[in-house]
């Protein structure tokens, strides 16, 4: 008993170092010791274990004062890889990143949620294994996957998903983890968007925003949360389906969703709903893209519905806001590429409906996703997972190398 509550402390002083490493970047031994209050020999024997396996390495840390370097050591992101796959509606984004979360190598296929799922996973298989055959990318530790729709907690698996019916009841984490026998996760594509904002706009001296609200403005409507550094999921991974909150007011509160009820804001202001709308008023649009053409040309109906959904969005955004009180609210997605014509509804609505205390020090920013974001907070989101499992720091990873065929089971 007394043995394996030992082996159990030394594994997880292992695991409270690396993060030390991860979060601080270099240490000496002395301010390893310093930072966790144990004695030299501890410091060096957890140094050796993190060594060994390659998660750790030796650096030079610069003297402020000018004389010779002091020998540290630091976090080595290129210790193991992650796959992660971005799985839109009509695409899929896959790519190898590190640790820190890098991308070493990317490619887009046009296979999505849209498709049939046997197909794309079979396509999404074969790109993965073109990429994990370049064994320069190191092992793989984790598989890293977005979908666009909410996803049961604790489960992972997709329910009552109107945008991925046919995906219901699929267990992807599973899928993955069978074929590359690695810990495979899943997440929604706003939560791991929030991340990714959360890191990406951080101060120099922040490891990530605490408090943010992302809405993702695209064919549909959705929100990842994030409340004191965590991501929220709610009870079921329910959390932030703020596109099917009834509408304020009388505009579209009886318009039908395609999740069944009616007057949901994703009726009258998600992308699909836009791009319906505009087809009746005669609009050649098929895609969001030829919607932002037609602002971007001046269409005078184009405008008003763009108008009309930064409104009716800017209201469910400032109940929110009121009630989680972040610090800055980023609105992504492909609407957000039509600028203040889409921002300026929605801040007139947070303004004017949200407390002072909630909208002091508020950032509201349009932050267009750039290509790699899902892909990166994918990653992000799967290494401070594995690298918080005690088995990773002993080195089980080094169990997962797939050779250069890219040789994983079917």
């Amino acid at each position: 008993m007394h043995e394996y509550e030992d082996i159990t402390s030394m594994d997880n002083r292992a695991v409270e170092l690396l993060t030390l490493l991860r979060l601080q970047g270099a240490q000496t031994r002395a301010s390893i010791a310093e930072s966790t209050g144990w004695a030299r020999p501890t410091v060096n024997k957890h140094l050796e274990r993190l060594v060994d396996v390659g998660l750790a390495v030796p650096s030079h840390i610069a003297n402020p004062t000018g004389g010779r370097p002091a020998q540290g050591f630091e976090f080595n992101p290129n210790a193991a890889c992650i796959l992660s796959l971005d799985i839109a509606t009509a695409h899929t984004t896959l790519a190898l990143c590190n640790l820190a979360g890098d991308v070493l190598s990317s490619q887009k296929i046009p296979y999505g949620a849209e498709q049939d799922p046997n197909t794309v996973l079979t396509t999404q298989c074969q790109t993965a294994d073109t990429l994990l055959a370049d064994t320069g990318h190191g092992t793989l530790c984790a598989v890293s996957i977005a979908v666009t729709t909410r996803v049961e907690e604790p489960t992972g698996q997709i329910i009552e998903a109107p945008v991925m019916r046919r995906w219901e009841h699929r267990d992807l984490p599973g899928f993955f983890k069978s074929r590359y026998h690695v810990p495979a996760f899943i997440e929604n594509d706003a939560n791991i968007r929030a991340l990714y904002k959360a890191r990406r706009l951080a101060g120099p001296k922040e490891r990530q925003i605490t408090d943010l609200i992302y809405i993702h403005a695209g064919m549909g409507l959705g929100a990842g949360i994030i409340s004191c550094g965590t991501v929220l999921h709610g009870a079921r991974g329910g959390a932030g389906d703020i596109g099917h909150i009834h509408v304020f007011g009388e505009a579209g509160k009886n318009n039908p969703c395609r999740c069944g009820n009616t007057g949901c804001v994703e009726a009258s202001a998600g992308g699909w709903a836009i791009i319906q709308n505009l087809k009746d008023s005669e609009r050649d649009v098929d895609t969001l893209i030829d919607v932002i053409s037609l602002v971007r040309q001046r269409d005078v109906e184009a405008i008003r519905q763009i108008r009309q959904a930064g409104r009716l969005i800017g209201d469910v955004v400032s109940a929110a806001i009121n009630l989680l009180n972040p610090s800055h609210v980023v609105i992504g997605g492909e609407l957000s590429q039509c600028g203040e014509l889409f921002m300026s509804g929605i801040r007139e609505r947070i303004w004017g409906r949200t407390q002072p205390l909630a909208t002091k020090n508020l950032h509201i920013d349009a932050c267009p996703d750039d290509s790699h974001a899902g892909v990166v907070g994918l990653a992000y989101a799967a290494a401070d997972k594995v690298l918080q499992d005690t088995s990773f720091v002993n080195g089980a990873f080094l169990g997962s190398v797939l050779d250069a065929a890219g040789t994983a089971q079917d």
